[in-house]
């Protein structure tokens, strides 16, 4: 009875392992160069990924999916810092999975490990909405006000 279980478990480790190791290696590709491989961001151009501004940003699961398929302009005030970088969206370059991918690899960042990663599914309803850089501004100063 209880080894059902066990068995799926074991056959989705080497899944779950290919989807990090994917979500990492897109995160390398299209996001490190501003926010740096370990998510600790630019100087000026790009803020930290992690911190406790995340507490309040990741709890509206939809914000970072939002960031990263329609992205954000504006600056952004934190922690003392000015950023005046503008973040593209990659909604028009990368498919849903690959954008779910790296979405949940900048969560795991943040120490989200139990997090349930995100999926195509949820890429796809955000994608399906209006929005944009502006419109995504809005809602980080919902979040962060």
């Amino acid at each position: 009875m209880f080894r059902v279980p066990a068995l799926i478990a074991v056959a989705l480790v080497p899944l779950i392992a290919a989807a990090q190791s994917a979500g990492a290696a897109l995160y390398a590709q299209h996001c490190a160069i501003c926010h740096q491989v370990e998510g600790g961001g630019t100087v000026g151009l790009a803020p930290s990924l992690k911190g406790d501004h995340w507490v309040k940003l990741g709890a509206d699961r939809s914000y970072l999916v939002q960031v990263i398929v329609h992205g954000l302009a504006g600056p952004i005030k934190l922690g003392g810092q000015t950023f005046v970088g503008a973040m593209p969206g990659l909604g028009p370059q990368l498919d849903d999975a690959s954008l779910a991918a790296i979405a949940t690899h900048v969560r795991q960042l943040q120490g989200a490990r139990d997090e349930a990663a995100y999926t195509a599914a949820d890429i796809k309803a955000v994608r399906a909405a209006p929005g944009g850089p502006s419109q995504t501004r809005a809602l980080r100063q919902k979040l962060l006000p």
